[in-house]
């Protein structure tokens, strides 16, 4: 298992074309400004610790798909990219 729980999809028949779920941190930012709220209490609103939201936004760790829904609500956004990017991946093992 990847250390890193990269969320990603494979192409057609599991080949190539592997992508991952990637936090936008400008708009993140751009949020919680809007909303006059800090990073930790995010983390507190979303259930989990400082160090993991501190993890997603430095590119550490990729959101799971729980952790997406639970950002997306806390955060009251409806468009999922709004806060959250497609990336590709290398193939390269």
């Amino acid at each position: 298992m990847c250390s890193q729980h990269i969320n990603h999809v494979r192409g057609p028949r599991g080949r190539g074309g592997r992508t991952a779920v990637r936090l936008d941190t400008a708009a993140l930012w751009e949020r919680l400004a809007l909303l006059g709220r800090s990073q930790n209490w995010l983390a507190g609103e979303m259930g989990v610790t400082p160090s993991y939201v501190s993890k997603l936004v430095n590119g550490s760790r990729t959101p799971s798909g729980r952790i997406r829904r639970r950002m997306l609500k806390v955060l009251g956004v409806n468009d999922f990219h709004q806060l959250f990017r497609m990336e590709d991946l290398d193939d390269d093992p």
